[in-house]
């Protein structure tokens, strides 16, 4: 398969979103139960005990604004698998995978979309099933096609100055 770098921008960055939406599907479909912190208390980090049908689950979460001064925290468990939680806030299950996504974002954005020398105008990704997964064809105009472009792009401005050979 081939892409042009809008082409591999979308194709990179509509795998992570699909991949994301894989992910927080069943958080969204996951249960709610009350647990209570465990001291003792770490900066950045509590430890927090809850019971789904009647069997104990410990566990260390972010703090992420969480209240030391009341003890009972929301969890969110997902019913399959119980001992997998996060605290029920959009800080404890959706903040951290959607903040590392738009940093890929960005970079991407800035290396596939924007004019820069480490892509090229032009640049062609080859996408194959056989080492190497992708390799790249970049296009370098040759001396006269960059002037015939130019034309073709400043169809109403005069036209370059003629180079002269010393």
């Amino acid at each position: 398969m081939r892409l042009t770098k809008r082409g591999m921008f979308l194709l990179l960055n509509g795998s992570i979103a699909l991949g994301l939406l894989l992910y927080f599907l069943p958080w969204a479909f996951s249960r709610t139960t009350t647990g209570q912190l465990i001291t003792p208390y770490d900066p950045n980090t509590v430890h927090i005990s809850y019971q789904v049908d009647g069997k104990a689950y410990e566990g260390n979460y972010m703090r992420n604004g969480v209240d030391l001064s009341d003890r009972r925290v929301h969890l969110r468990y997902l019913p399959f698998r119980p001992s997998i939680s996060r605290i029920n806030s959009f800080l404890g299950i959706f903040a951290e995978p959607l903040a590392w996504w738009g940093v890929f974002l960005v970079a991407s954005a800035m290396l596939l979309l924007t004019p820069n020398g480490v892509f090229t105008k032009g640049t062609i990704f080859q996408l194959q099933r056989r080492f190497p997964f992708i390799s790249m064809e970049e296009y370098f105009p040759a001396e006269g096609d960059a002037e015939r472009h130019w034309y073709r792009s400043h169809r109403s401005a005069s036209p370059p100055p003629p180079k002269h050979l010393n």
